[in-house]
């Protein structure tokens, strides 16, 4: 008998409005883990400014244990508490699994919530004696037909409709990972279709978000890097989409718009992130596009944006790469000064 919660029953638990100090989050669906880490951090605090100052994330995976056993250890200074994010525990590195992870459960202040998560099924071999510590929940991914009813759900709140072909393809094309499927209705929800969205409307937008060359190519466009031409020109072989591909330009741009609004109110810029969407992993990549692209850039690049939208849906036939209008806008956001 499986003697740990699911996400459903720990949903429930959360509804009580109950905190324990420290929870273990397992398996492979990272979506649902992120809205309960969300849901957790709205919990512990009331002042969204507090919250942004008292709560930190960091990726084990990528070396970050120690500056988030240091920032957990820390006693809070503006605020009651701390929440402190570890992602991938599983990939700590065998030297800090005995001692160092030992001491800072031990020294953990009570004004601290720690959130580990790990991709396993089962708690990593190097927590069992530690376990009594843990609020353990297990992420399975859903099933087929309640990622329908999920879709489903989704949008009927959300405001707009879709139809059961367009759901299966959005369900093909982003498999069981609710985190993808979240941001292929946010980027349907945006793309200002008029109607019920179609399995059209899905194979035109949808295809894009797991389509890692195109995620490429907005990090290098928005860090006004050369190799985004390159990327874009394989794309072109790849016969990608013009206007999906100038879609997630915008979107990416309007994201970006929303940051600056907020900031521009008094906001600070860790609050502001939030609020206009930014996923904390992200941060960083993030403020490296803003420096980039200041807000009198960005406003040149999203009026350039409405141009070439208008000549891609014109029905001209460009002769080669460097006279589509896409290709345009990208060079001159480049290389221009």
């Amino acid at each position: 008998m499986n003697r740990y919660q699911n996400a459903k029953q720990f949903k429930r638990e959360l509804d009580e409005n109950r905190l324990e100090a420290c929870y273990l989050f397992l398996g492979e669906e990272e979506g649902e883990k992120e809205k309960c880490i969300n849901r957790i951090i709205l919990m512990a605090f009331d002042n969204p400014a507090t919250r942004a100052q008292a709560t930190a994330r960091f990726h084990v995976e990528n070396g970050e244990f120690m500056q988030a056993a240091d920032f957990a250890l820390s006693p809070p200074l503006f605020s009651s508490r701390r929440v402190c994010v570890m992602y991938r525990i599983d990939a700590l590195p065998q030297a800090m699994q005995g001692a160092i992870l030992s001491d800072l459960l031990r020294d953990l202040p009570s004004s601290t919530v720690l959130i580990m998560t790990a991709e396993g099924a089962r708690p990593p071999s190097f927590i069992e004696k530690h376990l009594s510590a843990f609020k353990v929940v297990q992420f399975w991914r859903y099933f087929e037909n309640d990622v329908h009813q999920y879709v489903a759900a989704t949008v009927r709140r959300m405001g707009f409709a879709i139809d059961d072909e367009a759901v299966r393809l959005l369900i093909e094309r982003t498999g069981n990972d609710i985190r993808k499927i979240d941001e292929a209705i946010d980027m349907i929800r945006f793309s200002g279709i008029a109607g019920p969205v179609d399995a059209a409307s899905v194979a035109m937008l949808v295809d894009d978000v797991r389509d890692a060359s195109l995620q490429d190519f907005i990090d290098a466009l928005f860090k006004r890097q050369a190799k985004a031409l390159d990327i874009l020109r394989r794309m072109h072989d790849e016969n990608v989409q013009e206007l999906g591909v100038l879609f997630r330009i915008l979107r990416q741009a309007e994201i970006m718009e929303r940051y600056y609004d907020y900031a521009e109110s008094g906001l600070s810029a860790s609050e502001a992130m939030e609020k206009a969407g930014v996923f904390a992993k992200n941060r960083e990549q993030f403020s490296q596009y803003l420096r980039r692209f200041p807000r009198e850039r960005l406003r040149r690049l999203i009026a350039r944006i409405g141009e070439t939208d208008y000549l891609l849906k014109g029905g001209t036939e460009w002769k080669g790469l460097i006279d589509n209008p896409l290709f345009e806008l990208s060079a001159r956001e480049v290389f221009d000064t």
